[in-house]
């Protein structure tokens, strides 16, 4: 089945905000099963955005458009689609009583404009919406579907997973079981990653894909199958295979995190961990700290300036992370070094990082090394480099 995503926004178009609807839709469809050939982005524009939805319909068996269903006069999307499939616009009358009553307690008065977010093409379903008030439309037109969700992140995400896909997967055809395991790496490239793994990524059931963030790589491997435990039987052998292949680089399954295993480690140890940040400006004693929450784990931070001494926190595994080194040819592409030390009551762990790109590109790049340096220093205490 294709599905074509449509972002809906001027603000898209012009950088006023980044199109995080349309790279996670699309991870969503992938991750089902479902084909996406293209994806568009248009602006508030009644003529743009029809010839957009015709364009994708005659392309593709559903459409899911994000974005235009707010109550403002530049919300197009539900006319849009009316004018696509030649309806008119109707209003629920149920959800616009709800928004009423909903508005009248928090402000005292209803204008007529909020009162949008319960109009829907003729003939159309109105999808719930768990965190705001504009309906989700589904409409069938000629034997094709139109899924019309919100812009806004969070009501985005919960429509697309309990109203959008469930009804993709049913028009497929598809009862199916889809099972997904993601294997987070850390320590190599994207490219050396793609090279040691290049044969899997011919299989198609399960199918394997990787992408990178924030210095760590991520495999993914889906497969569908009649039940849970036949998927997961598929799943099985490639994923020891991929194991067995990037060795310690995997380092976490599925939700995972660097910070969630750290902390594991040391509350099993009874240790406390603290930092002392240069490159960084305490943004990896930031990541602990919020991903401690009630552990008690997190003994604090020091930033420090280039020349500053200071004392070192009470903890019994404390990270420093020095200054970004100085930029050896201005004006060229070149690497900046940036020294970190883990210290535990095991030992000590060394390590000369070579970052390139500005000042902002190495710390970001710092903090995730930063992280990592720890989880090494435990796992490994009487390795050093």
């Amino acid at each position: 089945m294709i599905v074509e995503v449509i972002a809906v926004g001027t603000e898209l178009l012009i950088g006023q905000i980044v199109n995080t609807n349309a790279a996670e839709i699309g991870a969503r469809l992938a991750e089902n099963g479902f084909d996406a050939h293209y994806q568009v982005t248009v602006g508030d524009n009644m003529d743009r955005l029809t010839s957009a939805i015709e364009s994708a319909l005659s392309r593709s068996d559903a459409v899911v458009l994000t974005g235009g269903i707010g109550p403002t006069q530049d919300d197009l999307t539900r006319e849009a689609m009316a004018m696509v499939a030649g309806r008119t616009v109707t209003r629920d009358e149920d959800h616009a009583r709800w928004i009423e009553d909903r508005i009248r307690a928090q402000r005292g008065s209803v204008g007529e404009t909020v009162l949008r977010m319960a109009d829907l093409p003729e003939g159309a379903e109105g999808l719930a919406n768990s965190n705001g008030a504009a309906l989700g439309v589904a409409l069938e037109h000629a034997g094709k579907w139109m899924f019309a969700i919100p812009g806004v992140p969070v009501e985005m995400s919960a429509m697309l997973e309990k109203e959008v896909i469930p009804r993709l997967r049913r028009l497929a055809g598809d009862s199916t079981v889809l099972r997904s395991r993601v294997l987070r790496t850390w320590g190599m490239g994207e490219s050396r990653i793609a090279d040691q793994l290049d044969d899997l990524f011919a299989s198609t059931n399960p199918s394997v894909a990787f992408l990178i963030s924030d210095m760590e790589v991520k495999v993914r491997i889906t497969a569908k199958a009649a039940d849970e435990r036949a998927a997961e039987a598929l799943i099985a052998p490639i994923e020891n295979e991929v194991r067995d292949r990037l060795g310690d680089a995997v380092f976490a399954v599925d939700a995972a995190t660097v910070e969630s295993i750290l902390l594991d480690r040391l509350i099993a140890r009874g240790w406390t961990v603290a930092t002392i940040e240069g490159a960084t400006l305490g943004q990896v004693g930031a990541r602990l700290a919020a991903a401690d929450d009630t552990r008690l784990v997190f003994a604090g931070s020091i930033i420090v300036g280039r020349e500053a001494e200071v004392g070192r926190p009470e903890a019994e595994v404390t990270l420093v992370v020095g200054p970004i080194g100085p930029d050896p040819d201005p004006g060229r592409r070149t690497t900046r070094q940036v020294e970190m030390t883990v210290t535990t009551p095991d030992g000590e762990t060394d390590r000369v990082f070579d970052f390139g790109g500005d000042d902002e590109r190495v710390r970001s790049f710092a903090i995730i090394a930063g992280l990592h340096l720890i989880r090494l220093a435990l796992d490994h205490p009487t390795e050093s480099s």
